[in-house]
């Protein structure tokens, strides 16, 4: 007999030896592990049938990976890569579901729609609950959404593009203006514009899906230029030009330059914030970073931190400070040691104590709201409605109210956080997707 042969049938003896002692152990001891065996099946289908505890309202499974789902009213939209399904909030029931290449959500409350837009074919704004079109822009190539505008872009042409300012709920022009320059760059849903950028990178999908109040003031990246409009008017403001050491965003009103110069092995930070009309300078401070610059060349490759009213920055001394980007003056400064982590017009997140405790700055009060005892590597983010901490270790994800500090949700789960609404979290694993409503 072969070698190989002869260690498979001493394998085959062996597993038939350890079964022949396990039923020997059953008939002497009496032992039945049936129900143990049962009772193992019963809590593995268990959890794969729940995404968290307590449980989600429902769980369905969708047609691709969730990108974000934005709820809207009584429903839910859902954007996958090729997609966008609508569901019903209360049941998850399917409501309609379109094709798109690229998807957003624009509007508030009734005046909501879906946005969904097709390569060579347009956009169409959906109405969320029914899917019936609302208005549609045949040439458009790409769209920012907003609570209370979308912005459409369309290139009839090689170079120059024609931007429009409309209105969600009926898609009526309020303003259109020539962007000169090669736009198409710019296609897709809310192709990122120079201002200040989300700093929640576990939850960046699911909050920038979330449509907000449009800036005053916007920044086009075209042909290595910053084009500044004025969006609520419509009107070409003027053309930035970064060099090598600079960044130029367009935040809170402003035209910001951050500059960056190495020197003796570090970086020599300046802010200068200019008039959007004029470009005259407003105010000019030195020593501030604010995280654009990385590099033995202080190379500028980000956007800062913050929101359309305030900026995250550390100075000289080391300490993180919030920044008022219309008039240069610090709205809060933190210890040694405090970290900020999150930022939007109203609210700032801080982590303290080594990072054991998060508080809430209130920009319009100047100090601190509330705070909580959180664990130390914890992800954190700001939305809209909730403050979100998952401790993705132990499985826990809490969720407290912006305002006052109320938690509103404490659960176990490992799904992800794919939408934030009023009154719960869209959440998801893999396919599979469940609305966790606030407790």
């Amino acid at each position: 007999m072969a070698r190989g042969a002869v260690r498979k049938f001493e394998t085959a003896l062996g597993a038939i030896g350890v079964l022949a002692l396990i039923v020997t152990g059953i008939l002497v001891t009496g032992w039945n592990p049936i129900p143990k065996v049962s009772d193992w099946w019963e809590k593995v289908a268990s959890s794969a049938s729940q995404l968290s505890t307590p449980e989600t309202d429902w769980i369905e499974r969708v047609g691709g990976q969730p990108l974000s789902a934005v709820i809207t009213g009584d429903t839910v939209l859902v954007n996958m890569r090729g997609t966008v399904e609508a569901r019903s909030l209360s049941a998850g029931t399917m409501l309609w579901q379109r094709e798109a290449d690229w998807a957003g959500v624009a509007g508030d409350g009734g005046a909501a729609v879906a946005i969904v837009g097709r390569r060579g074919a347009g956009l169409v704004a959906l109405d969320p609950g029914s899917g019936t079109e609302r208005w549609k822009d045949k040439d458009a190539v790409g769209a920012w959404t907003f609570r209370d505008n979308v912005l459409t872009l369309a290139c009839g042409g090689l170079s120059d593009c024609t931007l429009s300012a409309r209105a969600p709920r009926d898609g009526a022009q309020a303003w259109k203006l020539t962007l000169p320059g090669i736009g198409r760059v710019l296609n897709g849903i809310n192709t990122d514009l120079l201002g200040t950028d989300v700093k929640a990178e576990a939850y960046r999908d699911a909050i920038g899906a979330m449509p907000r109040a449009i800036p005053a003031m916007l920044g086009f990246p075209i042909e290595q230029k910053v084009k500044v409009v004025d969006a609520l008017h419509g009107k070409l403001l003027r053309e930035e030009e970064p060099t090598n050491i600079s960044r130029v965003v367009v935040v809170g009103g402003r035209v910001l330059v951050s500059s960056a110069v190495p020197k003796d092995g570090n970086c020599r930070y300046s802010l200068e914030a200019r008039d959007p009309g004029t470009g005259k300078t407003v105010w000019k401070k030195d020593g501030y970073d604010l995280h654009t610059a990385s590099g033995a060349g202080c190379e500028q490759r980000r956007d800062p931190a913050g929101a359309e009213t305030v900026l995250v920055a550390t100075r000289g001394d080391n300490r993180e400070v919030f920044l008022s980007p219309r008039d240069g003056r610090e709205m809060w400064a933190g210890a040694e040691g405090d970290e900020i982590v999150a930022a939007d017009s109203q609210y700032g997140l801080v982590r303290t104590d080594g990072g054991k405790t998060l508080a809430v700055v209130d920009f319009d009060k100047g100090g601190r709201l509330w705070q909580q005892t959180i664990p130390g590597k914890a992800d954190v983010a700001l939305s809209r409605y909730a403050v979100l901490v998952r401790d993705a270790r132990e499985g826990r994800l809490i969720a407290y109210a912006p305002g006052g500090g109320t938690k509103l949700l404490d659960a176990k789960t490992t799904a992800d956080v794919i939408g934030v609404g009023e009154h719960g979290l869209m959440i998801g694993r893999g396919r599979t997707i469940g609305y966790l409503r606030y407790t």
